[in-house]
């Protein structure tokens, strides 16, 4: 195995003069950041070129999506437990109007307002839901 001579393959870009750099850069969330470096090699075509950094940007979009995942998840969960308190709230005003006690002009308007929010609430749940989904299955994972 290790006796055997090495064939000598075609040239590599590692074995070509560098020309340049480039570095590719992204936040990420929750404040982070990715970098990727690369070299631009002597001879190398632009489609050669083009291919490589086409790669490292789906990489490090890929990377970018896996970051929001957590983000998008923690959003929803605030939003269901919003949700939650909401109902309590809602529960408790409709018990007290059921035993006969009046609700003042605020609660009236409140309870009004929780009800439309209520509606706009499961929506935008609806919508984290397809956006972490989305998210998952762009990334490849979950």
């Amino acid at each position: 195995m290790f006796d055997r001579k090495k064939e000598k393959s075609p040239l590599s870009p590692s074995d070509k003069p560098i020309l340049g750099n480039f570095t590719l850069t992204a936040q990420l969330p929750n404040g982070r950041s990715i970098n990727v470096a690369g070299y631009v090699f002597e001879g190398e075509s632009k489609e050669s070129l083009d291919d490589r950094l086409d790669i490292l940007q789906e990489v490090i979009e890929r990377q970018r999506i896996r970051c929001e995942i957590p983000e998008l998840e923690a959003r929803k969960e605030q939003q269901v437990q919003a949700l939650d308190n909401m109902r309590t709230v809602i529960a408790e005003m409709e018990k007290k109007r059921e035993n006969g006690q009046a609700l003042s002009s605020q609660e009236r308007m409140n309870l009004n307002n929780m009800k439309t929010n209520i509606k706009k609430l499961n929506e935008d749940i609806d919508k984290g839901s397809v956006a972490i989904a989305e998210a998952k299955k762009k990334a490849g994972v979950g």
